[in-house]
């Protein structure tokens, strides 16, 4: 697997759980209004190990983007 398709991959593994985190996000918001606060804080307590790691997960997909390989000395 090249650089360039680890880097789409790993990009689309965060897009994909950027979505899932706003999904349980709007799940624990409708567990809220029914009535189940505890529950729904345990849902937005899960969330926040998901989005303290977001920042890091940022910068590592950028540097891939940008980091270019050294060039070859012959």
């Amino acid at each position: 697997m090249s650089d360039k398709e680890i880097t789409t991959a790993l990009n689309l593994i965060n897009q994909r759980q950027a979505r899932l985190a706003s999904a349980c996000k709007e799940i624990a918001d409708w567990i809220d209004r029914q009535g189940d606060v505890p529950v729904a804080g345990k849902i937005r307590d899960t969330l926040k190990a998901v989005e303290a790691d977001d920042q890091l997960v940022r910068k590592t997909l950028t540097s891939l983007s940008v980091e270019r390989p050294l060039p070859r000395f012959r």
